[in-house]
């Protein structure tokens, strides 16, 4: 009401006082953050370099965050075809998944390959105790969105080092299981992980806190004498879910009893860089003068 006694001239000029206003902290925080990252672009580079001078003297750095060794390949691959059964006019591109299933040439059917992604989770990839034979091949990879690629002996010896069945007696995967039709030696498994921190979990004592992790892709692929090969596990679908702000894995684990990694990877999801934060105030101060598709 109080609005509509206002004069239209004077609620133009409010509208454009607000608006110079939000452009000038707009620019003028974008300008302070451009700064900052610069400053923090020339020191990190600087310490990269000497990182790098030290590794070349010592021969040390292998297989660290800027030097990862590589990956495997993908060995089997199906065409996609699609379904006929579309929205006319969409291009979706639907696959027909049993038609797309039927080209493959891996030597293990679906339904095995899924019962063996379960039998290679249930033996806690090997680490259980009575476990007769390792499930994984001797080329193993665990690649998770921050740390990988790990060998089988340093991923064996570091997840059979968190016990977690010790410290999270109730722990559920809640997972569910597809093979991927076009890469049809790759078993997906999705999960949304449950469970109460009753025990000790490496140096962290017993919280009795609830872990409720996020939605999480992971899969397993599988050589042709049923071997993992290579496991990914902890990329997050939404973060909003649960209580470990995003982060997956034996992170989010640790995250969600409260007692996260002390570095920004294990903090959350996504930690904004100053940069982008930056572009985020200047696009705001672009918007308060008329440009961009939330302009003014």
């Amino acid at each position: 009401s109080f609005r509509l006694k206002l004069s239209q001239p004077l609620l133009v000029q409010l509208e454009v006082m607000g608006a110079a206003l939000s452009f000038c902290g707009n620019f003028t925080t974008a300008l302070v953050l451009v700064g900052s990252d610069v400053l923090v672009f020339l020191v990190q580079k600087t310490s990269h370099c000497l990182v790098d001078v030290v590794d070349c003297i010592c021969g040390s750095g292998k297989n660290t965050v800027r030097k990862k060794i590589p990956w495997h390949e993908q060995r089997y691959a199906n065409l996609p075809i699609y379904s006929n059964d579309k929205p006319e006019g969409s291009d979706l591109g639907d696959l027909d998944v049993p038609k797309t299933m039927a080209q493959s040439k891996f030597p293990i059917a679906p339904e095995a390959l899924v019962k063996r992604a379960k039998e290679v989770l249930a033996s806690e990839f090997g680490t259980l105790t009575g476990t007769d034979k390792s499930p994984l091949a001797e080329d193993f990879q665990f690649v998770a969105p921050i740390v990988g690629p790990l060998s089988k002996k340093e991923f064996t010896q570091a997840f059979g080092s968190f016990k977690l069945r010790e410290a999270v007696p109730d722990l559920a995967d809640n997972s569910w299981f597809q093979v991927d039709p076009l890469e049809p030696n790759r078993v997906w498994f999705f999960s949304r992980a449950t469970g109460t921190h009753t025990g000790p979990l490496g140096p962290v004592p017993p919280t009795g806190k609830k872990i409720e992790l996020p939605p999480q892709a992971q899969s397993m692929l599988f050589n042709e004498k049923g071997e993992c090969y290579t496991l990914t596990v902890g990329y997050c679908m939404d973060k909003r879910i649960g209580n470990s702000e995003g982060v997956g894995g034996v992170f989010g684990i640790v995250k969600a009893v409260g007692k996260a990694l002390p570095f920004p990877e294990g903090q959350r999801l996504y930690t904004p860089s100053l940069r982008y934060e930056a572009f985020e105030r200047a696009a705001k101060a672009a918007e308060s003068l008329g440009f961009g598709p939330n302009a003014r």
